[in-house]
């Protein structure tokens, strides 16, 4: 069985339980494979098709697909779009175009084989107007999203500075709470480059850069806790003063050097350096 999100964020959990830890989330229009059912129904064992992440979700808060749609989902991925807008909105609409649900977005969102069709109805100002379809059902999009330009350092930096100061979560990748994995795969996702979903498997792609006098903005940086992976941000240059964002508490902006990060306010250490990675 194949299903979508179609809420615009919904956990992951480790165990099939209400009560159990988030380890991720669902963003609306991500597709995943369902693997396994809970005995009473209630809970889906998933694989996501974007970065195959397991755990299980509530039955009730995703929607079944047709195996079709999500080979088509699969191969058609150019043709999907992500919301650009803190906050967006979309209407689900009948066949004779009529609203029939109305659903609010957030930045990252994905919204499955995006179109736009030009409004000529107001002949004095024409108005383009946008849709994405999900499995035979259309949806009318207000908002914006990301353009699928080649990934630069600049806006790089200035998409990952947009989620500066929001806090801390666990298993989280939205605009209301993330943590330091679930950050970075947003911030590239942004430019449709999908990568892994945990640090230390984020760690395993692009070009291992040795040494740290040849970092560039851009750059992934992975932070280590007894040799283990356990830490990630990305590299900002700015004034010739190297800087890591990252999640820590909340999105911030800290000083990094040979050690690690360093923690102004507490006058410490707070990661020390394991790796640098160059994934564009």
């Amino acid at each position: 069985m194949y299903a979508i999100c179609l809420l615009d964020i919904s956990p992951i959990r480790r165990e099939a339980s209400d009560k159990s830890e988030q380890v991720s989330q669902l963003r609306f229009g991500e597709i995943f494979e369902i693997k396994e059912v809970s005995e009473n129904k209630k809970w889906y064992k998933i694989l996501t098709y974007f970065d195959n992440y397991e755990g299980w979700v509530d039955s009730l808060q995703i929607h079944e697909i047709s195996q079709e749609y999500f080979e088509s989902y699969q191969k058609n991925t150019h043709k999907h779009k992500i919301v650009s807008n803190i906050q967006a909105s979309c209407y689900l609409l009948d066949t004779k175009s009529n609203i029939i649900n109305f659903m609010c977005l957030t930045k990252g969102a994905i919204l499955p084989f995006f179109w736009i069709q030009e409004d000529k109805k107001n002949h004095l100002k024409p108005r383009n107007k946008a849709f994405f379809e999900v499995d035979g059902k259309t949806f009318w999009y207000k908002g914006n999203v990301f353009d699928n330009t080649e990934i630069n350092t600049k806006k790089l930096i200035s998409r990952a500075l947009t989620y500066k100061n929001i806090p801390y979560l666990w298993g989280g990748k939205s605009f209301f709470g993330a943590d330091c994995s679930g950050f970075v795969q947003e911030i590239f996702k942004s430019f449709s480059k999908f990568i892994p979903r945990d640090a230390y498997q984020q760690a395993e792609i692009g070009e291992n850069i040795q040494d740290l006098k040849d970092i560039k903005t851009g750059d992934v940086v992975f932070f280590q806790r007894d040799g283990r992976v356990v830490h990630v941000g990305i590299a900002w240059i700015q004034n010739k003063n190297l800087q890591i964002i990252h999640a820590r508490g909340k999105i911030r902006v800290d000083k990094l050097d040979q050690t690690g990060i360093w923690d102004a306010e507490k006058t410490e250490y707070s990661h020390h350096l394991h790796s640098i990675r160059r994934i564009f």
